[in-house]
This record gives structure tokens, C-alpha cells and sequence, in this order.
């Protein structure tokens, strides 16, 4: 891939580094050196590594959110809905590992300095879950179902980058559609 405006390579080395890294171990200079400018030359672009953090998220937090949403738009069937938010979710997760890593590090950081974020992927699951609450498909607490579902992503995108689950991805989305629909939907109280 390649990238002409030195904005756009300092983003995309420094999702790089950070989604292998961490974003507390990665400095401005480690930064620099992977896009072959000076930390000088960084700031001219960005005032702060945080703002650089905040770009990425924000960037990359609207971008599944929106996928998530276009995934379910426009159906009216919850069961396809939550189908279709699934497949949607693990075909970006798989598609695009750094930014997955990268979202979740900042997540598990805990950055509540990250400003603009409007569109967070969390919103459109939440969203969905509280439909399914309302209409009596799930009847566990909206938050809770809500941190199976990203949970259980979560992990398979861990077991299929390590190799752990060696199936090709529409299985995969398949089985993890099923696991959850029997899990949140099928084994009501």
C-alpha cells in the first residue's frame, strides 16, 4: 500500500506500532523512525501522541460503526438483524486486525481523554440488544448481553489470528451467529 501525504503515513505506522506494541510503549521518535521523518516533523501534523490516538479512534471507531449500522439498516427481522450485525462485526474484525487490536487497547486503557466519539461500535450492539429486550427476544440485562455478545467476538478474533480455529470465516460467523442466538435468544429464563 502506498500512502503520498506524511498525515496519513504517520496514522497509519502509528496504528501499526500500536496495535503491536501498545500505545503507552510507543513514542513519538519510535513513530518517526517507521515513517522516516523526524519527531519534528511529527508535530507539525499533530500537536501530541494523544492526538494521534484520538485521530485513529475516532477515525476508526466511526468506521465500524457505520458498518454495523449499514449491516442491520433496513431489515425488519430481529433474528437477521442480529445475524447480519454479527457477520458484519467479524468480517471487519478479520479484515482489518490492527485496527481491532487498536480499538481494543484503547478500550482496555480506559482513555477517557478521546474526544469526538459519537459513533462508537458499542452504541449500534447496545442498541440492538435493547431492541431485542423490548421486543422479548433476550431477557438479560441489556449490558450484560450486550458484553457477551462483544466478549465472545472478542475471543474468536483472538482464536482465529493465533490459528486456534483453523475454519474458514463464513463457518466461523455460522457457528458464532448460532452460539449466541442459543445462548441470548433460545435459553430464556
Amino acid at each position: 500500500m502506498i500512502i503520498y501525504r506524511t498525515k496519513d503515513r504517520i496514522l497509519y505506522e502509528a496504528l501499526k506500532l500500536f496495535s503491536s506494541k501498545g500505545i503507552k510503549e510507543t513514542t513519538i521518535r519510535d513513530i518517526a523512525k517507521a515513517v522516516g521523518i523526524t519527531e519534528g516533523a511529527i508535530y507539525r501534523h499533530f500537536k501530541s501522541k494523544d492526538e494521534i490516538v484520538n485521530n485513529l479512534f475516532v477515525h476508526y471507531s466511526g468506521e465500524l460503526h457505520d458498518a454495523l449500522l449499514n449491516a442491520i439498516k433496513g431489515k425488519d427481522d430481529f433474528k437477521e438483524k442480529f445475524r447480519s450485525l454479527i457477520y458484519s462485526f467479524m468480517d471487519y474484525i478479520l479484515s482489518k486486525p490492527d485496527v481491532f487490536r487498536y480499538l481494543d487497547i484503547v478500550h482496555l486503557l480506559g482513555k477517557s481523554n478521546i474526544e469526538n466519539t459519537d459513533k462508537l461500535p458499542m452504541k449500534v450492539v447496545y442498541s440492538l440488544i435493547e431492541e431485542g429486550v423490548k421486543q422479548g427476544y433476550i431477557k438479560e440485562d441489556t449490558r450484560y448481553a450486550s458484553a457477551v455478545l462483544v466478549g465472545t467476538i472478542d475471543r474468536i478474533f483472538v482464536y482465529k489470528t493465533m490459528d486456534i480455529l483453523g475454519d474458514d470465516l463464513d463457518l466461523i460467523k455460522e457457528k458464532v451467529f448460532n452460539i449466541l442466538w442459543n445462548c441470548l435468544i433460545e435459553c430464556k429464563k
